[in-house]
Order: C-alpha cells, then structure tokens, then sequence
C-alpha cells in the first residue's frame, strides 16, 4: 500500500492517480474539475471549461463519467442538527462471519445514513439521524440490537459539530 508521503512523492501534475481511487483513473483535469465542484457544487461548465482551457463538452462528460463510477456526488448537504434532529454514531462490533450482512442490513434503515467496515475496536460505524429521543430508542433497541450477529453496540450522541466539510480533493497533497 502506498502511503501518503509515497503519494505527495510519486504523483506528478502530468501523471494519473489510478489505482489508489479503488480502480478509477483521475488526471489532472479530474481533478481540476472536483476542486471546482467542491468550491461550488453549482458552478456553470462554462466556468470551469474556461478556467480550465477546455470545451465545455468535456467537463460536462468528465463529470458524467465522474458521478456514474461514484467517484464524487454533486449533493446538497443539510445538517441535522441546525434541523432541531438528534445526529449519532452507533459503533459495532460483529461476529467475523456476519460482517457485510449486519452491514447490508443496517445499512437498509431508513434513519442510516452512513454505514462502514472498518479496522479497530469496533468492526461496523453506523451514522443516523432520528426526529426524536422516542425514534432513536426505536432505532438502537427495535431495530438495530436484534440484529443476528451483532456482538456488542454503542452509541455516541453527536452534540456539536466543530469542523465537517468535503474540501479534500485528490490533488491536494496527503496529510503525513
């Protein structure tokens, strides 16, 4: 695996970043595009076209083909909180064999909407979002506790967020 000092290292302006986006290939001009957006997820094509020295045609393409292969999401993002809902992890750790069925299971709730596999303490990271404390309850010991194969849970309240934003984008170098 390389790391992310191999990375800043390896990677250069005329090069393409393929296998370290799970088999996608993003050149300079992916990237280019993916700053623009995340600066402005509505800015015109003809922007960028512009800034970048292409048609327009092509950024249009490129972000076509972007989003089809799931490489980014043009979305508007709320946060629940400022909403007046009730924001929460719930970490848990499954029985080795069971793993991408909790998973998958979890991940089918309508309140879910983050699930990932990770490495660590716990196995399973699971984001919701509930209108009310009567609704998270439901949640974590209706729906989400009977689960088969779920060995242990926890819940984490999210109270406050300090810093949640999408601004790293493949070209910028990799933290060390």
């Amino acid at each position: 695996m390389t790391t992310s000092v191999e990375w800043s290292r390896t990677f250069g302006a005329d090069e393409t970043w393929g296998e370290h986006v799970r088999g996608q290939t993003l050149d300079r001009i992916d990237i280019a595009i993916i700053t623009h957006l995340q600066q402005d997820g509505r800015r015109p094509f003809t922007t960028i076209a512009k800034d970048l020295g292409i048609s327009e045609a092509s950024v249009r393409q490129r972000v076509a083909r972007l989003v089809s292969r799931n490489v980014i999401q043009i979305v508007a993002v709320s946060s629940p909180l400022d909403l007046g809902l009730l924001w929460s992890q719930i970490h848990l750790r499954v029985a080795g064999d069971r793993l991408d069925e909790v998973a998958e299971t979890v991940a089918r709730l309508p309140e879910v909407d983050y699930v990932s596999i990770c490495a660590g303490s716990f196995d399973i990271i699971v984001g919701a979002v509930s209108k009310d404390r009567q609704d998270l309850q439901d949640l974590l010991v209706n729906r989400i506790r009977p689960i088969p194969g779920i060995e242990r849970a926890e819940h984490v309240l999210i109270l406050k967020v300090l810093k949640d934003n999408y601004e790293w984008s493949p070209g910028d170098d990799a933290p060390a």
